[in-house]
């Protein structure tokens, strides 16, 4: 019986890291998808040529748009990454809940073989 609640232990741990893993590779995608959009908004910004007129004003634009879908990204990054915790915690506690429920079962299926 020992051995099953070191493999459920295992188990757990295994689950646990999975989902710590993804966790911060989707927190670290949006990050980097961040950086790359606003590094290549400076370097659009700085593009030497004609500044005047149309060209400009399309910059001008441009850039106002990308900003403000690299800010609205960052909030719901920052609000999936709060309801990627709150999975998390519930998932570990729904584990944690598991394990005892599986270590009462060994202890009264123990307890049955030593009445037999």
């Amino acid at each position: 019986m020992e051995k099953m609640m070191e493999y459920f232990d295992v188990w757990m741990k295994s689950q646990k890291d999975i989902m710590e893993k993804w966790s911060e590779s989707q927190k670290g995608m949006m990050e980097n998808w961040s950086e790359v959009t606003r590094k290549f908004q400076e370097s659009l910004a700085s593009m030497g040529g004609s500044q005047e007129g149309p060209a400009k004003e399309m910059i001008t634009l441009y850039n106002s748009w990308l900003t403000t879908t690299i800010n609205s990204s960052k909030s719901f990054a920052q609000e999936i990454e709060k309801m990627q915790e709150t999975w998390k915690s519930t998932v570990e506690k729904q584990m944690e809940m598991s394990r005892e429920i599986v270590k009462k079962m060994t202890e009264l299926f123990k307890q049955a073989g030593q009445k037999s």
